[in-house]
């Protein structure tokens, strides 16, 4: 897991989940990412492909696993030529989507490339899955294992109380839109709600500055809270005491603030993109909007903030919908599976070579 810097995002979470469950299960496990590797070449693409690839001589591993990182792994694919070893890629959506802008030509051949050299590509969702094969990826190279969630301990009677509570979890950037909710609460006028905004507030600190500007109005200035980066105990109590969750991502590989959020019986108010809808169904356990759409937006958190029978409807939908997706024991077996069958494969076919 090499990059510019230190992520705290769902799919840094899901790869060190995945690299447990590997331990639980007896293997051995040598995690590389950007707080792992010398200082002195954090961000060096170069260096940090001579750091993995000396890694794997030493090691000299069943399995290698790499989480996107693309630009690094060039250098790095380009020595692994020198050695057959069996490599599972793991793709939670195609990094484009991060920045709103078009690919081009090159890199996407080289993304095609890279994948293509994999044994074994991991993909989060039925969305992802298509966005691969749309590159020319064979189909059979796929595994598709959602992440899973905790299933935290539920407190209904922690939400009796108002105003209603409309939670957004993810890291403030343009592309989880924390602009358009803001803009859409302050359409909300007289409603008793309280906005609670949860996540990295470090890593765009220019569109920090402007959500929070944005908040900072008469309208808005009592009922907007930004909490930063808070534990999972303490957002799975958030959860349990709010009454809505706004996600409205202009791009979601898979969602786990959704499913940890439904679980708590929260109707999602969210953008119609990505994989959202494999988890939120319109008018059944939340409300789906084109992306940047502030009256929309609006339009929905008041629905939900005013009528008490449709958000306790939704809410139970909700948490029916969570019932069913995966836990992260269950994703945890089913990746663990992959890990073993891919290296397994490839040592047979290295030793009957």
């Amino acid at each position: 897991m090499l990059g510019l810097r230190n992520f705290s995002t769902g799919g840094y979470y899901f790869n060190f989940k995945m690299a447990d469950a590997l331990l639980q299960a007896g293997h051995e496990v040598d995690v590389v990412h950007f707080m792992t590797i010398p200082e002195k070449i954090r961000g060096s693409r170069i260096g940090g492909s001579f750091h993995v690839f000396r890694r794997v001589l030493k090691f000299n591993p069943d399995l290698i696993v790499i989480s996107k990182s693309y630009s690094f792994m060039v250098p790095l694919r380009l020595l692994l030529l020198l050695r057959k070893y069996p490599v599972l890629y793991l793709v939670h959506h195609l990094e484009w989507h991060d920045r709103s802008y078009d690919v081009s030509i090159v890199r996407s051949k080289i993304i095609r490339w890279l994948l293509s050299c994999g044994n074994k590509i991991w993909v989060n969702s039925l969305n992802t899955a298509k966005d691969v094969v749309s590159l020319g990826i064979p189909e059979d190279k796929l595994c598709i294992i959602p992440p899973g969630f905790e299933r935290f301990e539920l407190i209904p009677s922690g939400r009796k109380r108002k105003p209603i509570r409309i939670l957004s979890v993810g890291t403030l950037c343009p592309r989880k839109d924390q602009l358009t909710l803001v803009k859409a609460c302050a359409g909300l006028g007289n409603n008793d709600f309280h906005l609670l905004i949860l996540g990295d507030d470090t890593i765009d600190i220019s569109y920090t500055e402007a959500v929070l500007k944005e908040a900072d109005t008469p309208v808005l200035r009592e009922k907007v809270t930004f909490l930063g980066h808070i534990s999972q105990d303490d957002l799975h109590a958030l959860y349990n005491q709010s009454h809505i969750l706004a996600n409205l991502s202009r791009w979601e590989g898979y969602g786990i603030a959704i499913a940890e959020a439904m679980w708590a019986g929260l109707p999602v108010v969210a953008a119609n993109v990505g994989a959202v809808p494999e988890l939120v169904t319109h008018g059944v356990n939340g409300y789906l909007i084109t992306p940047g759409d502030v009256e929309g937006c609006t339009k929905y958190l008041e629905e939900l903030i005013i009528d008490g029978t449709m958000r306790e409807k939704m809410s139970m939908n909700a948490h029916r919908r969570a019932e069913k997706l995966f836990s992260w024991h269950d994703t945890g077996k089913e990746f663990v599976s992959l890990a073993e069958e891919t290296a397994g494969r490839e040592i047979r076919r290295r030793e009957s070579g």
